[in-house]
This record gives C-alpha cells, structure tokens and sequence, in this order.
C-alpha cells in the first residue's frame, strides 16, 4: 500500500454580479478572469492529462453563485464579447511588437486567448460545467458541495435555522448543475466552529476540511497532526490542511509564485498604457482595470516563457520533494504501521492561473510527476477516507482560513455596520417562515425573494472587499441594496400591501436559485 498521498482541493468563486442591461461594473471581470486563467485552463490541464494517460485526482468546490453566472446566457454573451475584445488588443500589440522582444510574449498571449475561444466556444459550447462533469464521470475530480452563498457558518451557530437555509439551497443548486452526489461539503472561508458537524453530517455528508489549527488546536490534539483523518462526534470526517505545503505555493513573501523568472503579473498594461492604445479593450475614463497583458519578469526586465515554464517544473520537483521528506518524517516518527498519511493543499484555482500564471503548468507537472512515483499518489478525498483504519475522534478549534485565523476581516471599522443589520434581517426572515408556513402565490413569491436577498446579503464577499478597500463602494452598495429589497418585504408583509413592480424588477435582476424555498428558514425538517 502506498502510504503518502497528496490531496489537492480547489475552490472557485466570484461575487455574484447582477443582470442588467446598463454597463457592467468593472467587478465582472472577476468573472472574465476565472473563466480566462482559472476554469479554461485547469480543463485544458485536465485533457492533456487523460490524453496522456496520467491518473491524476483532485477535488474541486464551485461555487452555486459562480454556477449560476456560468449558466446565464447574458454573462455568456459578455464573455464572448470579452475573448473578441482582448483577442483584437492582442493582435493590435502583435503589430506594435513586431521585430521586438516582446513579439514572442504577444504571440504566447495570442494562442492562449484562441484557446479559450475555442473551448468556450466550439469545445463546450458555453457550458463549462459540462466539462466538470466529464472529469468527475471518470473519477478524475471530485467535487464538494458548499452553502448557497459563502456566508461564514460560525456567526450564524445560534440560528440553525439560517444554516438549514445556505446549506438546504446549496445542494439543491449542487443537484440542479452537477451529476455526482457529494460526499464532502466546504465551508466558505473554512470557517468552523463546535456542533457545527452535527449540522452538517445530518445532510449525510461523510467529510468537511478545516484550517491547520483547527486540528491542532483541538480539545483532543491528533495523534498524526493534520496529516490523517480525524472525525467528530457526529461522525463527520475532517481533512485538515496542510499549511506548509500551501505556503510553499501561497505565501505572499515566500511562495513559489514570487520566483524571479515569472510572469510579474502586478504589472499589467492596464494601468500602464494610455487612453489610445486601450481604446479597444476599455474606456479609461470608467475606470483602469487588469487585463492580462503583462511582459515584465518579477525579477525585473523582459519576461521570459520559456524560462518561468522551467522554473515551474523545478517548483514542481521542489513542492514534491519537500511533501515527500514531511510525510517521511511523520511516517518515521508514528511508526510503520501507522495508517497512510495524507498531506493537503488547498488553494484558489484562480491563483494557479491569474496570480500566478505558471501556476496550472506547475500543477500539471506535479501530477505527471506524482504519477512516475511508486512511493507517493494523488487520491481523491474519498479514496483516502476509505483507506484510514484508526480514526480519532476530536472536536476542533474554530478557525478560518482568513489571514487572522480567525474573523478580524469581517468585523473591524471598515465593515462592522453590515452584520448586525444582517443578523436582524436573519432574525426576522426566521419569523417570516414560521409565521407564513403555507404561503402560495404572490406572497410565497415575495417570501421566496426576501430569502433569495438575504442569503445574498450574507455573503461574505461585501464585508471582505470593504476590509481590502477593493470595490468597498460597490460592496457596500450592494449589501446595502440586499437588506433594503428584504426590508422592503418584510414591511410589505406587515402591512398587507403587496406590490409587483419591485418584485420583478429584482428576479429579472437576479434570475437565480430558482426553486429557492423561503421555507428553509424554517429548519430542517
């Protein structure tokens, strides 16, 4: 039995951005940017692996929210128009480049940005999701469900009712895009906090993964650190992370990611190039903003493909090797009949490919260079679980994967007035379900509305772009907007008037989770 294997977890999300027909905001290009580098090259990664014939095995978390603007014909549209505009600049620059150094990066720009087009266009067909499907039919990915909106799960422990509701929505949404039945269930921010297993497992999910000082911080500390299985009372497995192994990635003043030889990619002709020359990607007087076009090196001077394509390899080596020597370590010191041990990475897939954009050959590397191994493998989640023995019963730490540890991002000067607010309207939505249980109709409708802006309000998305002060208008904004739309019901309901118009104004706006229950909020039944 091989005993050290790697489990790689991916998570994919972007703020929802509303439908209208006005001009988008410049936050859709969160959504451009994780098509562009994250989900159509992680796809590509994944073809070339299977039409190698190299096992590889990961999971994967996407997000109902990014789901549902992957699903919408509008944001397909956009996108669409999105490739034809860079493709346009890319040609543009092959002009001016021409004969210079810089010629060959455009090029490389040129047949990445062809690519996604094609895929997007003529391979899926507009629907990505298909191509998640196909790789989870042949055991390749594994996916985890997660909560309808990425709410934080501990603020919400005493109000189960509020957690029967993302968590009831998200795998009704899980249903609705994918083909799997899912054993593992993610944690917006990995926030975790004691008896929230019991929440979870009663869905019959088998595992969740938490921080690393979840685990070590537990009432009953691992005996194999964060580098087996541990499970809690209700039966819930936990995963827990590797926090060296992503910081060998990840970290912001360490991670592979900040090699001299890569794509420097803070420094983008977006906000570099004048008015004229980026005339056909964007109007400059609306806002500068990333575009992927970027030719320095991290080290400084022209950048170089072939040179960051070896360094990823290198890194690729490096990140094994030093996998390899912890998981020997741990082995040596537990003993030789301990079960095998496990280290996990988990990391943003837009990271692999918009922070970092060596990163997806890098990954690539890593499982070519896993599958030579005779010593080590790549697992789904659940293949690992199967194979642990003795599994010890704890009760961990609460934790978030927030640079705090903790929730400081979510509460401080920048943010603390949208909590409380959103606590009350949870409060009240909670009344609502109990008092109208057997609503149909325009009411059922509005109260279904009021549940859909609620679970949207409680995204975390709003008060972590205020705390980062990116977009912090914008999140404020729309928070605000999502308490006023339930408020708005709410006091609708009280006084017995109803009205239409604000109730088709915001479905045509947000034309998601359409089978929403404002039942939920009632608890679980």
């Amino acid at each position: 039995m091989i005993k050290k294997t790697l489990l790689f977890i991916f998570h994919a999300h972007v703020p929802y951005i509303r439908q209208s027909d006005e001009n988008e905001p410049l936050e859709a290009a969160q959504l451009y940017e994780m098509l562009s580098y994250g989900l159509l090259p992680f796809l590509r990664m994944c073809r070339r692996l299977d039409s190698d014939a190299v096992s590889f095995k990961c999971a994967l978390v996407i997000s109902p929210l990014l789901c549902e603007m992957l699903k919408s014909s509008l944001w397909q549209e956009r996108y669409g128009v999105y490739l034809d505009r860079h493709i346009t600049f890319a040609q543009q620059e092959l002009k001016r480049t021409s004969g210079t150094a810089r010629e060959d990066i455009v090029r490389m720009y040129l047949e990445f940005l062809t690519l996604n087009r094609e895929d997007f266009h003529t391979r899926y067909k507009k629907d990505i999701l298909s191509g998640i499907n196909f790789f989870v039919a042949k055991g390749c990915i594994e996916l985890l469900a997660t909560s309808a909106t990425p709410c934080f799960f501990p603020f919400y422990q005493d109000m189960p009712e509020a957690l029967t509701a993302q968590i009831e929505q998200g795998l009704s949404s899980f249903r609705e895009d994918f083909e799997a039945v899912p054993a593992g269930f993610w944690l917006p921010l990995m926030g975790y906090d004691t008896g929230l297993d019991n929440i979870i497992k009663s869905y019959g999910i088998d595992y969740t993964v938490l921080e690393g000082q979840s685990f070590l911080f537990a009432d009953r500390p691992p005996v194999n650190g964060v580098f087996s299985a541990a499970i809690g009372e209700s039966g819930l497995a936990f995963l827990g992370k590797d926090s060296t192994a992503c910081a060998d990635v990840a970290n912001p003043e360490t991670g592979f990611y900040l090699h001299p030889d890569y794509l420097d990619t803070d420094k983008d002709v977006g906000f570099e190039f004048d008015e004229q020359a980026l005339s056909p990607l964007f109007d400059v007087k609306k806002g500068r903003r990333a575009t992927g076009f970027c030719y320095h090196r991290r080290g400084g001077g022209e950048y170089n493909a072939a040179a960051g394509a070896l360094q990823a390899e290198k890194d690729a080596e490096r990140f094994i090797a030093n996998r390899n020597a912890v998981l020997t370590e741990a082995m040596e010191l537990l003993g030789t009949d301990t079960d095998p041990l496990c280290s996990v990475s988990v990391l943003p897939l837009r990271f692999l490919g918009k922070t970092w954009m060596e990163g997806m050959r890098w990954l690539e590397a890593v499982f070519r260079k896993v599958a030579q191994r005779r010593d080590m493998q790549c697992a789904l989640p659940t293949e690992y679980l199967k194979k642990v023995r003795r599994i010890q019963s704890i009760n961990p730490f609460y934790a978030s994967n927030l640079p705090s540890g903790y929730a400081d991002e979510l509460i401080n000067s920048s943010n603390d007035w949208m909590f409380p607010r959103i606590q009350k309207a949870t409060e009240r939505m909670i009344d609502l379900a109990g008092r109208f249980r057997n609503d149909q109709g325009l009411k059922e409708r509005m109260l279904n509305m009021a549940a859909r802006e609620l679970l949207l309000a409680q995204s975390t998305d709003w008060p972590l772009m205020a705390d980062a002060q990116i977009s912090a208008d914008y999140a404020a904004a729309e928070c605000e907007e999502h308490l006023a739309a339930f408020t708005d019901v709410y006091d609708s309901l009280g006084s017995g008037s109803i009205g239409t118009d604000r109730l088709i104004k915001r479905e045509k706006e947000y034309p998601i989770f359409s089978d929403m229950n404002y039942r939920f909020f009632g608890g679980k039944k």
